[in-house]
C-alpha cells in the first residue's frame, strides 16, 4: 500500500499534520491494522535513474530476444518481480492483491539499490549494461566506494 503521505518541514507544521493524521485514523475502518512509520524525507527516484533503468531493460531484452520472446516492458516486469516484489493496493476499500511494486514511489536510495541488483543480475546473465560515467547511478556508485 502506498498509503497517505504527510510531510513536516518545520515545527510549525506539526499541529496541522497531526490534525489531518487524527482525522485519517478516525476514518480508518480497522479491518486491517495501520502502521505509522516516521523517517527522514527523501526525494523519489530521479528521472535520470528511471531513464537509465529503462535503457537497461532494452539492452537486456535485446540480449535475450534471440532465445525468448522478450520486450523491454516484459524485462521491466521481470526485474520488478525479481527484486521489488508485490504489494497489495487499496483503492478506497477495494483491495487489489499482489501488484508489482512501482519504481515511481521509490526513494533515490531505494532506486539505486534496485538498480544495483539489476546491474549485477545482468552481469550474472552475461549482459554488460551501459553505465555512463556522468550518470547519477555511476556517481552514486563511485561515492559509495
Amino acid at each position: 500500500m502506498n498509503g497517505v503521505f504527510w510531510m513536516i518541514r518545520n515545527r510549525k507544521d506539526i499541529d496541522q499534520v497531526l490534525k489531518f493524521f487524527k482525522k485519517f485514523l478516525d476514518d480508518w475502518d480497522y479491518s486491517r491494522p495501520i502502521a505509522w512509520k516516521v523517517e527522514p524525507y527523501s526525494a523519489t527516484r530521479s528521472l535520470s535513474q528511471n531513464a537509465l533503468f529503462h535503457m537497461w531493460c532494452g539492452e537486456m531484452a535485446d540480449h535475450f530476444s534471440s532465445k525468448i520472446d522478450i520486450t523491454p516492458e516484459k524485462m521491466k516486469l521481470l526485474m520488478k518481480n525479481e527484486f521489488l516484489g508485490t504489494e497489495d493496493v487499496f483503492i478506497g476499500k477495494t483491495e487489489i492483491k499482489h501488484q508489482l511494486r512501482s519504481t515511481s514511489s521509490l526513494s533515490k536510495g531505494e532506486m539505486h539499490q534496485f538498480m544495483e541488483q539489476v546491474f549485477h543480475w545482468g552481469l550474472d546473465h552475461g549482459v554488460t549494461l551501459t553505465n555512463p560515467k556522468n550518470s547519477e547511478f555511476a556517481r552514486a556508485r563511485n561515492a559509495a566506494i
